[in-house]
């Protein structure tokens, strides 16, 4: 997805083409995998881990569709 080590909420909401409010009710339910704290007040998260997360996503849709 990204060359970045780590990628902020206003770009992964971008990227995935939904609204912040949409990034931060996935945290809170635990949708998306754990941000990490960058500093006091910013948080991001690995790319390999959203890399990973979005093929898990597309394996279950896959299974979906075939069943």
């Amino acid at each position: 997805m990204s060359n970045k080590l780590f990628i902020r909420q206003d770009e992964l909401a971008r990227l995935l083409g939904v609204s912040n409010t949409t990034i931060w009710r996935w945290r809170k339910s635990n949708h998306l995998p754990k941000p990490i704290a960058l500093s006091n007040r910013v948080i991001g998260w690995r790319s390999v881990d959203i890399d990973a997360w979005l093929e898990s996503q597309l394996s279950s849709t896959d299974a979906e569709i075939k069943s």
